[in-house]
């Protein structure tokens, strides 16, 4: 039989990982979930027949992405650290957001193909490429140290096959899920030592681009137009942000409370998805907003730290692409929702309905979690 201290050492080996930044991911799932069921309530119905069809598909999802997460907490990172595993992820993402253009495997919905069918499984493409650009990205700069300071040899070929998958991205069309690929991986080359002046060159190149995909194209420059004066469009284009600002509003500081907001009653438009934040607003009014800030203040704060502790290079980079990533798109998704943002179409992590964005905060999750095994703060 084993003896007490061999019983602490076995519980210690199985907890050997930041709780703190555990916990918080924890509360973060069991209030997104709690936010699907009350705001799919009706549309679940609508669609379905069933108003529990997408929270039991989202319980589902959850319940297999504990345990992807348990398996790579369990994982040594160090071991993803190689281009045998980095490389052929890396273009299995790029590969997906290729097939969404072939008939008979990707999947149309929305005037967009995001999607692609692999046997009996469904993937949302961009978000295989986020998790392949995850990995690339932190063995790229663990190898290449001191060279990302030199633009040409440093950071042009790292950009260039970020432009290639948030190219592919971008014609899906998915222009907000490309632009927040863009703005993650220069931030990450900015955190991994590109100099400030390269940085600026980037800022000067990439700004125009970005104007310019955005006015050329009828429907993005409808939503730029919107989102300066949606109230001009209320019955068009800035139909959406009304909605969302009404749904704030009746929030007030405590909310209509918890199932009993009427924007997600076929006003406000994707209410499960991209404008989720929008009925938590609604329903547990500004006390419920700013809890969940909190909890994503912690979540990011837990992480960096995780990062920080480390004196590994990959480890360090791999944690900060991670909850970089989650973050940069919770920001623009929370944007978008309290109108500081144009409408882009993304989802919030950890509350939106779907199987491919739950899955890719897992897994972001578990490898931060993974990280912190190796340097306990």
């Amino acid at each position: 039989m084993r003896t007490r201290d061999q019983i602490i050492d076995a519980i210690d080996s199985a907890f050997d990982f930041d709780m703190v930044f555990l916990l918080t991911t924890l509360m973060l799932l069991v209030l997104g979930t709690i936010m699907i069921f009350s705001s799919s309530y009706f549309i679940s119905k609508e669609a379905s027949g069933s108003s529990f069809a997408m929270t039991l598909k989202h319980i589902a999802h959850l319940g297999l992405g504990m345990v992807v997460m348990g398996v790579i907490i369990r994982m040594d990172y160090r071991r993803f650290n190689s281009p045998k595993f980095v490389m052929p992820l890396l273009a299995f993402g790029i590969l997906c957001c290729a097939l969404c253009f072939v008939p008979g495997i990707g999947i149309e919905g929305g005037h967009a193909r995001r999607w692609v069918r692999l046997a009996v499984v469904t993937l949302q493409a961009s978000e295989v490429a986020k998790i392949g650009l995850v990995f690339y990205l932190a063995y790229y700069l663990s190898k290449k140290n001191k060279k990302v300071e030199d633009l040409a040899y440093g950071v042009m070929p790292l950009l260039a096959i970020v432009c290639v998958t948030s190219g592919l991205v971008f014609l899906e069309p998915d222009f907000g899920t490309a632009l927040i690929i863009g703005m993650w991986s220069v931030f990450i080359l900015f955190v991994g030592g590109m100099r400030f002046k390269h940085l600026a060159v980037l800022f000067a190149a990439g700004v125009p681009l970005v104007v310019a995909l955005m006015i050329l194209e009828p429907y993005r420059r409808a939503r730029l137009t919107a989102f300066v004066n949606p109230w001009n469009h209320m019955q068009g284009i800035g139909y959406q942000i009304v909605q969302s600002m009404v749904a704030f509003a009746n929030g007030g500081f405590s909310g209509s409370g918890l199932g009993e907001g009427t924007q997600k009653l076929f006003f406000l438009p994707a209410p499960h998805t991209d404008f989720i934040f929008s009925v938590l607003a609604e329903e547990l009014g500004f006390m419920g907003v700013a809890f969940v800030l909190v909890l994503f203040g912690i979540w990011i704060w837990r992480g960096i730290t995780i990062a920080l502790a480390t004196n590994d290079t990959f480890g360090f980079h791999l944690a900060i692409s991670a909850i970089s990533l989650v973050a940069i798109q919770a920001i623009v998704n929370m944007s978008v929702s309290m109108s500081l943002f144009p409408t882009t179409g993304v989802t919030l992590p950890f509350f939106s309905y779907g199987g491919s964005s739950l899955m890719t905060v897992f897994i972001a999750s578990g490898l931060v979690l993974s990280v912190s095994r190796g340097a306990r703060v």
